[in-house]
């Protein structure tokens, strides 16, 4: 493989975590991390940037408080945008005009007329590009997809019960971009687009991945927070009842939960086919009777019909490192070949996740109507919840 430069902007949480990644791709010589970009001094910071690739000189990595610059500059063969995604303003389509490699993490904005023509950009570029779905690359969600890929799924249930304690402070000072006083930009509705956008998209994505299928449609209705304590507690709901509705006939139910003062956090998931059901405990297992005669004259033992799916998985697949480190090494592979194949989700693929859960947002605000996903993509009817200048979702 051939030695990329590779960028990255944004140095905030999560970019923190790529920065690693890459610092992992150029200890072991396929990548030059070639430039940064933040528009805050303190995260561009000589110590900041050496404590997390463990490096003492950090002088061959330029520097830039601009994001254009650093691409107009010239060195990058992929740049990752790890930026809030109410903040773009043109970068990915100036890379893309450039010819350069894009991951964006996702949400990629929180307008869908923005992420139309960020894709507009990249195909007329056909520049490699992929989203940040890191989860698409952990192991034992692989592992289910591959169960799954002989199968019918029927049904999807996600419970994610998190809590408003999860939201930490964030790098962005957004006290100084009209944004919160204390940070927690992901509390934020106008920042974040809701927790379904910011968080809830790796769930719907996921289940796009298992089932190999696009969302079709969508219903949604949100619990608000009450006026009074958004202050404190930040503007977006508290609790989420989302339900999919996908090209293959499947329909999932997604309840997320933000309640305050709680600091409980759990997920439940089951997998529904046509003769099984799928359970996340210890080991992600399903449950199916394999024998011929059916049924049985005895009724059988449950635990004769557990079958291990993956063996003892990571219970931490969204933020886990080495699947983000697995993401992007993914993505320079796919540079360094000209093979987007290799891509387990390319920029337009990803654009059915991001319209479905803003979709959702709408679909709440339209007291829980069934938006089909297409029409949400193209119709005038929903222009003014895909604009940016007139977005009725962050109002």
């Amino acid at each position: 493989m051939s030695k990329l430069k590779i960028s990255l902007v944004g140095l905030g949480q999560r970019g923190m975590v790529h920065l690693k990644s890459l610092g992992r791709l150029s200890d072991e010589d396929l990548i030059e991390i070639a430039a940064i970009a933040d528009p805050f001094e303190e995260n561009l910071s000589d110590e900041k940037i050496s404590k997390t690739l463990n490096i003492s000189d950090v002088s061959k990595i330029k520097k830039f408080s601009n994001t254009k610059d650093l691409i107009n500059d010239n060195i990058s063969d992929g740049i990752i945008f790890a930026m809030p995604p109410n903040q773009h303003n043109g970068e990915i389509e100036l890379a893309a005009k450039k010819s350069i490699g894009i991951l964006a993490e996702k949400p990629q904005s929180l307008f869908l007329d923005e992420i139309l023509k960020q894709n507009d950009s990249i195909n007329s570029s056909n520049t490699i590009s992929t989203v940040g779905f890191q989860m698409r690359y952990d192991d034992g969600y692989t592992d289910i997809k591959k169960y799954l890929s002989n199968k019918w799924t029927a049904a999807i249930t996600m419970a994610v019960l998190g809590a408003v304690e999860g939201h930490g402070v964030k790098h962005t000072k957004t006290e100084t971009l009209g944004g919160r006083s204390d940070r927690i930009w992901t509390a934020d509705k106008k920042w974040s687009g809701t927790s379904i956008v910011e968080n809830g998209i790796h769930y719907t994505d996921i289940m796009r991945y298992w089932t190999n299928s696009d969302i079709k449609w969508v219903q949604a209705n949100y619990t608000e927070r009450p006026e009074n304590l958004q202050d404190q507690e930040g503007s977006n709901p508290i609790a989420y009842s989302v339900v999919y509705g996908f090209e293959n006939g499947c329909v999932a139910n997604l309840l997320y939960t933000k309640p305050a003062k709680s600091f409980f956090s759990e997920n439940y998931e089951y997998i529904i086919t046509t003769h099984s059901t799928v359970k996340f405990e210890d080991d992600y297992v399903a449950y199916e009777y394999l024998d011929q005669d059916w049924p049985p004259s005895d009724k059988p033992d449950l635990k004769d019909l557990r079958k291990i799916i993956s063996k003892n998985p990571s219970k931490e697949p969204m933020m886990e490192f080495e699947n983000t480190y697995k993401m992007i090494r993914t993505f320079v592979e796919a540079m360094d070949s000209n093979d987007k194949s290799k891509l387990r989700c390319n920029y337009e693929n990803s654009i059915n996740s991001i319209a479905s859960v803003l979709a959702a947002n709408a679909s709440n605000l339209l007291n829980g109507d069934k938006i089909n996903i297409d029409e949400f993509i193209t119709s005038e009817k929903f222009s003014k919840f895909r604009s940016k200048e007139k977005n009725l979702i962050t109002e």
